[in-house]
């Protein structure tokens, strides 16, 4: 835990209900997770120097050039016959199912960059150019999570509507929340956007 980084003054954070409840507990939320303890274990093959074993301290970069080893998908059995079961204490890989690797791996790697450039550039939000960006770094994480198939409909609207709406209304970027599948959609806005 790092602490907060303060929402700088004239700009605000505020949640949007999609008005579909999310849920983390579900098959799909399962096989991503699944899907992610694979490319891991299949990273940790590649030896990727000083990554301490978190997908979160591969680099973008490190990624770009080792993802072609991670398939796009994969049949449980074919994983378990090379690598055996995850790490991973809460799930257990299905022989019989097919599970999507390459963006279930992608995401976190690719996330913690966002949120870290995020937090760097929150600070210098009045400057248009470093707004934009944070507008930018959130449709991103949006795509991602979406591309995992944790998205919905409800949420993908309330995002299109920001990005619509656009700096000129107040609006700088939007995604959902932490939760998959519905649930909240967080909005970057100047303070006076009710």
């Amino acid at each position: 835990i790092e602490g907060h980084v303060p929402v700088p003054a004239g700009f605000q954070f505020f949640g949007v209900d999609s008005g579909v409840r999310h849920a983390v507990s579900g098959a799909d939320y399962t096989s991503v997770r699944i899907g992610a303890f694979m490319g891991w274990r299949i990273l940790a093959d590649v030896a990727l120097p000083g990554w301490g074993s978190h997908l979160a301290n591969v680099t973008p970069d490190e990624w770009t050039k080792r993802a072609a080893y991670v398939p796009e998908r994969i049949l449980g059995a074919d994983f378990l016959a090379r690598y055996g079961q995850t790490h991973d204490p809460v799930t257990r890989v299905d022989p019989a199912r097919t599970y999507a690797v390459r963006q279930p791996t992608a995401h976190p790697i690719l996330e913690h960059a966002r949120v870290r450039e995020f937090a760097d550039l929150l600070p210098r939000a009045a400057e248009p150019a470093i707004s934009e960006r944070l507008g930018a770094l959130m449709a991103e994480s949006h795509a991602s999570y979406s591309a995992c198939g944790l998205g919905s409909a409800a949420t993908d609207a309330i995002v299109a509507q920001a990005r619509a709406a656009g700096p000129a209304a107040g609006i700088f970027g939007a995604k959902i929340t932490g939760g998959g599948s519905g649930g909240t959609v967080a909005v970057f806005a100047r303070a006076d956007v009710d």
